[in-house]
This record gives C-alpha cells, sequence and structure tokens, in this order.
C-alpha cells in the first residue's frame, strides 16, 4: 500500500475533515474499525470534558480536580487512530521479515485504545453525579460509544492474535484483551 492509499495522502487523520474521514473510510483500504474507533473514543472524551467544564463553572472543586484528569486524556484515544493505520499500512505490505513484530503491534495499538478507553469510562463514571442534569446524556452517551470502542478494538486484537507466531506471545495479549474486555463490562448497561 503506497502512501497516496492512506487516507489524506499522508496527513494525519485529525488534519481531515469529517467528510473527508468518512469518504476515507468508506473508500480505502484504511482507516479501518480499529482507527474508527480510536477516533469515536475520542470524541466520547470530549463530551465528559465538555459535560465536566460546564459544571465546573459552578464552582465545584470536585469537579475542576475530574475535569483535569479528563483533559489529560484528551486526545490519547485519537492519537492511536493514526497508529492504527501507520500499523495495519506496515502490515498490508506483507513482509515476512517484519510480520511478528508487526503482528506485535497490530495488537498493541488496539489493545492501548481499550486501556484509554476503560481510563475515561473511569472517568465517566465518577463524573456522571457530579455534572449538571443536563448535561448527563452526555456522559451517559460517552460511556456508550466508549464501551462500544472497547468491543471494537478488542475484534481488532482477536482477528490479529493469530499472527503472533509464539503460544505464550497469544496467552499474554489473549489475557489482557480479556482483562480490557472485563472491565469495559463493568460500565455496560443492562439491556432491556
Amino acid at each position: 500500500m503506497g502512501e497516496t492509499d492512506r487516507p489524506g495522502a499522508g496527513q494525519g487523520l485529525w488534519q481531515l475533515s469529517l467528510a473527508q474521514f468518512r469518504h476515507a473510510v468508506a473508500e480505502r483500504a484504511l482507516p479501518g474499525c480499529g482507527a474508527v474507533a480510536a477516533v469515536t473514543a475520542d470524541l466520547a472524551v470530549a463530551l465528559i470534558v465538555k459535560a465536566l467544564r460546564v459544571s465546573a463553572a459552578h464552582g465545584d472543586a470536585c469537579c475542576n480536580a475530574l475535569l483535569t484528569d479528563a483533559r489529560s486524556l484528551l486526545g490519547r484515544p485519537g492519537a492511536f487512530a493514526d497508529d492504527d493505520v501507520a500499523v495495519f499500512s506496515d502490515y498490508l505490505k506483507d513482509d515476512e521479515d517484519r510480520k511478528a513484530d508487526l503482528s506485535r503491534q497490530a495488537c498493541a495499538v488496539p489493545l492501548a485504545t481499550a486501556h484509554a478507553c476503560v481510563e475515561a469510562l473511569g472517568i465517566a463514571e465518577r463524573a456522571l453525579p457530579m455534572v449538571e442534569p443536563s448535561l448527563r446524556c452526555d456522559v451517559e452517551a460517552a460511556v456508550l460509544l466508549l464501551v462500544a470502542g472497547v468491543d471494537a478494538v478488542l475484534l481488532n486484537v482477536e482477528a490479529d492474535l493469530q499472527g503472533l507466531g509464539d503460544s505464550q506471545a497469544r496467552a499474554r495479549v489473549q489475557a489482557v484483551a480479556e482483562r480490557l474486555a472485563m472491565a469495559a463490562n463493568h460500565y455496560r448497561r443492562p439491556s432491556g
């Protein structure tokens, strides 16, 4: 896959307009589900930041402290979107000499994204009772998006697990993925 096959021909995903990003997702090999999940997760963090920022304006010191935590996370999940595109662009080149390393990276990026999502879920859980009632829907929506983000990126891990030639490495990655899935399940809304 050449540089011109990447979205925005060398631009990072965050330099694309939403319409360009959507077009790249629909019409190019990359970005795929990992990058889309990472971008969505970052937007979910932005919803949490917004709810805390507006609520903190009313002088709540606890809200201000949590807002600092949320702001420090803002941008981290989104950075993994560009990492995801870069790793999978290299992976699709089918370089046998780098296959094991690229398989590790292909698992590491979505695991890092899932970890950032779980961290954001913890912030959202603490934020929910603090934010103004009219902003709780933003935090609740962020939780839904973040849980879905974990689910989506762990699909990538599952798909790329077999590329890890070492069974012990597969077991370690699988264990991390399972821990992240269990952590996200803690925040999953009951159906019904």
